[in-house]
């Protein structure tokens, strides 16, 4: 019998069938581990981003005394999307103001100086998920996301305290009134983007309050802000931050963070 030259076609169909089920595995595989990396580069960026909003709120808590008479002012809103269940949950965007003494902008270089600063969240700039000014909406879930920012105002004494007693809703100060009362606004920067919510708690009485809450709750939106008014309490001895972040618009990864932060005692 002649001894056989080449592949039968069934053979051919078995080898190409095998190489077509190896390749598909092999892609798989390798899609599969290209997502693991991604998901944990979204996670450290999510890590990293919160945790540089989170330090620059501690610092300036943790220098949140001033020592000057007739300065100290300290201010919490309620903002958020919705009532309900949610509200402080996925739906707040909380904001914080108070007096501290930071490394401001002046002539031409940099000092340390008494300011006023501001941290809320405004419409997240990215211009590939949402127009300029509007809150961008996430690809996915279609989630409102926002960018954290840091204001620095150099103020006068009695300045602030009008203006602060005004806010509502998580509003930052308005530029244009604070500017008209004597305010002169140092600096402006994004500390973290793609921030779902932020919200605010503040201790007392042994438990956390939050901003709307009533009853024994010292802190309750009526009575802010706080500060050098005889009847005003006392400063907060710490409040809670929870932040939630997402890598971005993709919504890759999504996290949680939180931190208890103490006030410096006056």
């Amino acid at each position: 019998m002649r001894a056989r030259g080449g592949f039968t076609l069934i053979e051919l169909l078995v080898s190409v069938a095998l190489a077509v089920l190896l390749i598909t595995v092999m892609v798989g595989l390798f899609f599969r581990s290209t997502d693991t990396v991604l998901a944990g580069e979204a996670r450290m960026a999510v890590a990293a981003n919160a945790r540089v909003a989170l330090d620059a709120v501690s610092q300036d808590l943790d220098n949140g005394a001033p020592t000057e008479p007739g300065r100290q002012r300290f201010m919490l809103t309620d903002g958020f999307d919705t009532l309900g269940p949610d509200r402080d949950i996925s739906g707040a965007h909380d904001s914080l103001a108070f007096m501290t003494t930071a490394t401001a902008p002046a002539g031409g270089t940099r000092s340390l100086k008494t300011v006023l600063v501001e941290y809320f969240l405004a419409p997240e700039p990215d211009p590939e998920i949402g127009a300029a000014g509007t809150e961008a909406n996430g690809v996915r879930s279609g989630r409102e996301l926002r960018v954290l920012k840091r204001r620095l105002w150099d103020v006068t004494k009695d300045s602030a305290w009008s203006l602060l007693a005004g806010l509502a809703d998580g509003a930052p100060l308005d530029v244009a009134a604070a500017t008209g009362a004597g305010m002169v606004l140092l600096e402006e920067g994004d500390l973290c983007h793609y921030v779902l919510s932020m919200n605010i708690e503040v201790f007392a009485n042994e438990t956390y309050w939050q901003i709307h809450d009533g009853g024994a709750n010292p802190y309750a939106a009526a009575v802010l802000p706080v500060g050098d008014s005889p009847s005003d309490p006392g400063l907060p001895r710490k409040i809670r931050l929870t932040l939630r972040v997402i890598e971005g618009a993709a919504e890759r990864t999504e996290r949680c963070h939180q931190r208890e932060i103490w006030l410096p005692v006056e």
